[in-house]
């Protein structure tokens, strides 16, 4: 009985030590990231004393909500991210962090995307996005589209690329100058820079729910 109290002791002190520090990680992270709301923090593996004397954790699973990236003139709102830091080790009873390597994902939703490139844009299938614009045709009024491909410039920055355009009305030939104006729907980039932890965007993939942004991060220190 006196080895269940003990080993039931053991399993108690393990879990609240895992909690303190998982806190103040969040707070490390929040103050050196400049992070509106504290990220959640999950410190995975067990027993997490191991870890403490080793000193060294490997996985640790972070979350924060509404991030905002981007130039100083057009930010964006990304509803989540979700990364892993790998290899982290903690510096002078977490006065600070040092990681080896991030990896984190997000989300660009497309009413947000809309609201930075002030056209409103959905998803158009086959990972592309689409928009619509209404132009003069002959003196008629036809609704055109765009879609176009998204890809990643510099680490931080959204292009478009292959576009495509149409209208639904058969039998319209479109004229050069019409086909332009639509293509001018995806001549702008949007910067996503300001990604915590220095993270570099990868890849750029575009679903129904919104732009997938999978970036990654090596060599980190957070003070």
């Amino acid at each position: 009985m006196l080895l269940v109290v003990l080993a039931v002791l053991v399993v108690v002190a393990d879990r609240v030590g895992l909690l303190v520090a998982e806190r103040q990680i969040a707070k490390r992270v929040q103050s050196s990231q400049d992070l509106d709301r504290r990220p959640s923090v999950d410190i995975e593996g067990f027993p997490f004393f191991t870890q403490v004397l080793a000193n060294r954790y490997p996985t640790v699973h972070l979350t924060a909500q509404d991030l905002m990236v981007g130039s100083s003139d057009r930010r964006v709102r990304l509803a989540d991210l979700d990364a892993r830091l790998h290899d982290v080790k903690t510096i002078d009873n977490f006065s600070g962090v040092s990681v080896e390597t991030a990896d984190g994902m997000a989300v660009l939703s497309y009413a947000e995307l809309s609201r930075a490139l002030g056209v409103t844009l959905s998803y158009a299938g086959g990972g592309r996005v689409q928009g619509s614009s209404s132009v003069e045709v002959l003196g008629q009024t036809v609704t055109g589209t765009a879609s176009a491909a998204v890809g990643v410039a510099g680490g931080d920055e959204l292009t478009f690329s292959s576009v495509r355009v149409g209208v639904p009305q058969a039998g319209i030939s479109i004229p050069k100058e019409v086909t332009d104006q639509l293509s001018s729907l995806f001549e702008s980039k949007l910067s996503l820079r300001g990604l915590p932890f220095h993270l570099r965007i990868q890849r750029l993939v575009a679903d129904e729910d919104g732009v997938h942004i999978a970036a990654t991060a090596r060599g980190l220190t957070l003070s």
